[in-house]
């Protein structure tokens, strides 16, 4: 029993004179150590991503800018929106752009909302090249930056391009989607399509598209006047929601017909803001001829219902 009891003792004594030692030594090396360098808390992430190349005070700046007669503000300004990753739905031309970019015209700003946030959206319009473009902006912590460039293949439209984009409300009301026209076509055909787009998580994102009108010639006919007689179909849409399940509809009514076209071409005037003169437009499609129904070939209708899960409109068949 004393045996223990020494060992114990010895182990105690032990204990206190290691925790006496390790305190000395921990106030003497405090004496000569420099305090630790206090670090720099990091600038939240909202004010990192602020690239004052990528953000814009107002969309009216982006506009006068557009409208500057200075070329080397036009440059900058076209520079900073387009020459961007995530900038691709565009036709622009990067090279004539670098060196001379020319003024707009056409040009305007809309604001509109174009997805779930109460804040409005801004769209410029603008055409340039003889090219329709629009710019979608949203407002953020930032300023205005760009969400999308968007523009439209219009072989046989006219300058200026009034209807080349359609603002509908096809899935909630109060907020508009994109409805883009484009058209395409050779010296015997021509087809023209929408293309539906809507703003998702600050992106523009497709979410259906359809034919609008598509005039061919008539199949096996032989007669005299078979360069005057086409076939047409035009396709117009409207919106409507069930009582089933209330998710809203796109609904497309197709129409066919036989039709003749007589006379020459109409001339078309326009105004070009960058000189300041109208034009007259004599080379115009085959298309704006007057023409009159032979025949009605007979209609069509489809429903393409909004599919949340997908976040697109799928044809009901």
């Amino acid at each position: 029993m004393r045996h223990w009891r020494s060992r114990l003792l010895a182990f105690t004594f032990a204990f206190k004179l290691s925790l006496i030692a390790v305190f000395i030594y921990s106030l003497f090396a405090g004496l000569f150590t420099p305090p630790p360098r206090t670090r720099r808390a990091p600038p939240p992430a909202a004010q990192s991503d602020c690239l004052a190349e990528a953000s814009f005070t107002s969309p009216e700046t982006i506009l006068a800018a557009l409208r500057s007669e200075d070329v080397g503000v036009r440059r900058e300004t076209f520079r900073r929106l387009y020459v961007r990753p995530g900038v691709a739905d565009v036709y622009f031309d990067y090279e004539r752009d670098r060196e001379y970019p020319e003024r707009v015209n056409e040009a305007r700003v809309r604001y509109v909302n174009l997805d779930a946030d109460r804040e409005p959206e801004a769209l410029l319009t603008f055409v340039r090249f003889e090219q329709p473009v629009a710019l979608v902006l949203k407002h953020t912590a930032c300023g205005w930056q760009l969400c999308g460039a968007l523009s439209a293949w219009l072989r046989f439209e006219d300058y200026p391009y009034l209807d080349w984009l359609e603002l509908p409300e096809l899935i909630t009301p109060g907020t508009h989607e994109l409805l883009v026209h484009e058209s395409t076509g050779d010296a015997s055909s021509y087809v023209r399509k929408a293309r539906v787009l809507k703003l998702f998580g600050g992106a523009l994102v497709q979410v259906a598209e359809f034919t609008e009108e598509e005039i061919k010639p008539l199949p096996d006919y032989q007669a005299a006047d078979w360069s005057d007689v086409r076939q047409r179909e035009v396709t117009r849409y409207s919106v409507a929601r069930t009582a089933k399940d209330g998710a809203p509809r796109l609904l497309l009514e197709a129409t066919g017909e036989v039709i003749r076209y007589a006379g020459d071409v109409p001339d078309y005037n326009y105004w070009l803001a960058t000189d300041g003169a109208w034009h007259t437009l004599t080379h115009r499609h085959w298309r704006t001829r007057p023409a009159t129904r032979i025949k009605l070939l007979g209609t069509r209708t489809q429903a393409w219902r909004w599919a949340e899960e997908c976040r697109c409109f799928l044809n009901e068949r």
